[in-house]
């Protein structure tokens, strides 16, 4: 079965026809997605928007509306990808539990366990029962690893034979008999985001799908805040005329969507979504004081606080 998805017109995240090409190909191709982009771009909030649609388009085939995240670290190794293993309690028990008491599963490892049957003697592991089979078994499941680039190098190497093609599986160290196949009847699809703060290795971007998020234009904006916001103003449309000029300033961190999403969400609470906003240079000292204090939505320095400050203030 091809599996592919649309673009939601009730759904909050609204990817560009782009990103949603690279996902269907990811899909079809049955790689991972490798997304970069500025952060606040959407790069994590597509993970649950891939996740809300296979399991509204295909339920008999994905279970959970919702990314399964790992969230890598600079010591993330391929394996905790998959499972934790707490050798510091298992040292220390005093009660003789068996060592599958102390060994957890992680996002893809509960994903692959997901693909296959229940297996009421697996309930020795710590969180089996709790969250590999919450509703039913036999699953596919999409499973984000967020920011990539903060792991050793060594990382993305590491993934290439557990990522290469499915079937995928995985084997627990701890445990030499162990080891978990998927059933390729349901899928398990892996989005990877990167914010480019390192390079990462040859060998492992060929066997990606790539997309890079671009900033969205005006027009893509205005879709965005409205479907977030859940409401309609006259006055977005000059509020994101007027980020995108601030955006277009000598910034050291430019914002972005996310924080222009917050931002009118709290001009709005601020009653500061008026005519004032056109010609904000000319507006009288207490709209311009209220508006000042709110820039530290879409300011992260104090060099581009007092930037936008005094463009503010003329």
């Amino acid at each position: 079965m091809e599996i592919q998805i649309l673009r939601s017109l009730t759904d909050e995240y609204k990817p560009s026809p782009e990103l949603l090409a690279a996902i269907n190909t990811a899909l079809f191709l049955q790689r991972p997605l490798l997304l970069s982009g500025d952060p606040g771009t959407g790069k994590t909030a597509c993970a649950d928007f891939v996740a809300r649609q296979l399991s509204s388009l295909y339920p008999y085939v994905f279970l959970t509306p919702k990314a399964l995240r790992f969230d890598t670290k600079s010591g993330s190794q391929s394996s905790d990808l998959f499972y934790s293993y707490d050798a510091v309690s298992h040292f220390g028990d005093k009660t003789n539990r068996s060592k599958e008491s102390f060994i957890s599963f992680n996002s893809f490892g509960i994903a692959l366990l997901g693909t296959n049957s229940f297996n009421a003697s697996l309930n020795r592991f710590m969180n089996y029962e709790k969250e590999v089979f919450t509703k039913r078994s036999c699953f596919g499941s999409v499973v984000l690893i967020d920011e990539i680039d903060k792991a050793p190098r060594d990382f993305p190497n590491d993934l290439l034979a557990e990522l290469e093609r499915p079937p995928f599986k995985f084997h627990i160290k701890e445990l030499p008999d162990f080891t978990v196949e998927q059933d390729t009847r349901f899928p398990v699809f892996t989005i990877i985001t990167s914010n480019n703060e390192k390079g990462l290795p040859d060998a492992f971007l060929r066997r990606c799908v790539f997309h890079h998020i671009r900033f969205p234009d005006t027009k893509e904006l205005l879709e965005i805040v409205k479907s977030n916001l859940k409401t309609e103003s006259p006055y977005f449309e000059t509020v994101i005329e007027k980020f995108t000029e601030l955006r277009n300033k000598n910034l050291v961190k430019k914002p972005a969507t996310a924080e222009l999403i917050d931002w009118i969400a709290c001009l709005q609470q601020k009653r500061l979504l008026n005519s004032n906003m056109a010609n904000w240079k000319g507006a009288d000292d207490d709209y311009k004081t209220k508006l000042i204090e709110t820039l530290g939505i879409i300011t992260k320095s104090q060099v581009d606080f007092d930037t936008v400050r005094k463009e503010i203030s003329g």
